[in-house]
């Protein structure tokens, strides 16, 4: 794959900052595919296709403001969550275009409330997104600001079980399970976070899950360490939302994303009689190390068959 983008931006003339302030990110600090995980930094810019002295249609002037560019390595789902976070004086008016080298069709995101919404093309999210999940379910890359609700989700973790009820005080302070989370995203982490929408939640996407990927190192280790060379996954799903195949569309499109950035190996932890225990095999995640009378098991998968 070649990772390459044309995209477009149509604004109001007023949001033209706005779009400056877009394209410096682009060149600055934007989330890179194809590199380590958590790489950042330049993969492309946007450039004005209407000024004062263009015309469109004879004697017809732009009535918007059209910037356009090639983007190299970008991580998209975070351009798209990026333009919906942009502060825009006209959102109405904003729309995104966007064409991965692979397709031969735009997407079009514009503004519905407070998100920004993929409006057409209908029926070819299969395409670009192959895994699945429910058709209310987006996903992003997690992000720095993703930390509390991480948090969140390593207190419903340790709490799975029926009748388990330990205080989230008590699960974050325990040193064990903050360091999943604790300075949170370091060097090469790696995370997906996964989002509904609807007339529910007034199009507001709201966070109800995460798989993510962290470097423990061996005087540190997690209930899955194997290898310091091998992140140790996690995954959490908001209560209401478990049974929807959410699970499953996070461990594959992270695992995806980490096979792209190199990484050959995942570890996770689990209890025997966690449910989750059977999507894992699923996933291809194999059982290291077994050892009769312990509770928990520490599975793997290799993402590199050639390694």
């Amino acid at each position: 794959m070649s990772h390459v983008a044309n995209i477009m931006i149509s604004v109001e003339f007023t949001d033209r900052p706005a779009v400056e302030a877009l394209s410096q990110w682009l060149r600055t600090s934007a989330p890179r595919r194809g590199y380590e995980p958590g790489a950042v930094g330049w993969v492309g810019s946007l450039n004005e296709t209407t000024g004062s002295d263009t015309r469109w249609g004879g004697g017809k002037y732009p009535e918007c403001e059209v910037f356009a560019g090639a983007l190299n390595h970008a991580d998209l789902a975070g351009l798209v969550a990026r333009v919906e976070r942009v502060p825009w004086v006209h959102p109405e008016s904003v729309q995104l275009f966007v064409m991965d080298q692979e397709q031969s069709y735009f997407r079009v995101w514009m503004f519905h409330g407070p998100r920004l919404r993929q409006i057409a093309p209908e029926g070819r999210e299969d395409d670009i997104y192959p895994d699945g999940g429910p058709s209310d379910i987006h996903t992003r890359f997690a992000l720095a600001d993703d930390a509390e609700f991480l948090r969140d989700l390593v207190v419903a973790a340790v709490n799975w079980a029926p009748g388990r009820d330990v205080s989230r005080e008590a699960v974050l302070s325990d040193p064990r399970n903050a360091h999943y989370v604790d300075g949170w995203p370091g060097r090469g982490d790696l995370g997906i976070v996964a989002l509904s929408t609807g007339e529910a939640t007034g199009w507001q996407p709201l966070p109800v899950g995460a798989a993510w990927l962290r470097y423990l190192p061996a005087e540190d280790p997690g209930y899955g360490f194997v290898d310091p060379a091998v992140p140790e996954l996690s995954i959490g799903i908001t209560a209401a939302q478990r049974g929807r195949g959410i699970g499953t569309l996070l461990i594959r499109r992270l695992l995806r994303t980490a096979a792209e950035a190199g990484v050959e190996r995942v570890s996770l932890s689990v209890e025997r009689d966690n449910p989750a225990l059977r999507l894992y095999e699923r996933e291809g995640f194999r059982v290291h190390d077994p050892r009769e009378g312990e509770d928990a098991l520490t599975m793997v998968t290799r993402l590199r068959r050639d390694s």
